[in-house]
């Protein structure tokens, strides 16, 4: 499990399945996505996120690019899980 804490209200936390599929991404993608997770630790505050529906109606996602990154919120322990990323076509299978 990889973890980043940064100076906010939030701990970033990727479940073992987050870490897969970045590191299946090339190089450059996955350096934009790096980039873009670190703002998850304040999402609140950011207009690009937006709460799922359906049967991810528990989850968030953030578009980068293409690439959606799903993410989980833990209120109680202020950490937000990135759990799933992926091209908009196949991620919500």
């Amino acid at each position: 499990m990889l973890q980043k804490n940064l100076e906010s209200s939030y701990t970033i936390k990727f479940s073992d399945e987050g870490i897969k599929k970045l590191r299946k991404l090339d190089k450059k993608q996955a350096v934009k996505i790096g980039d873009k997770i670190q703002y998850l630790s304040n999402f609140r505050s950011l207009n690009t996120i937006k709460k799922m529906e359906g049967r991810l109606r528990s989850n968030y996602r953030m578009r980068v690019g293409d690439i959606r990154v799903i993410f989980d919120v833990d209120e109680e322990n202020k950490t937000v899980w990135v759990v799933d990323m992926g091209f908009r076509g196949g991620i919500y299978k």
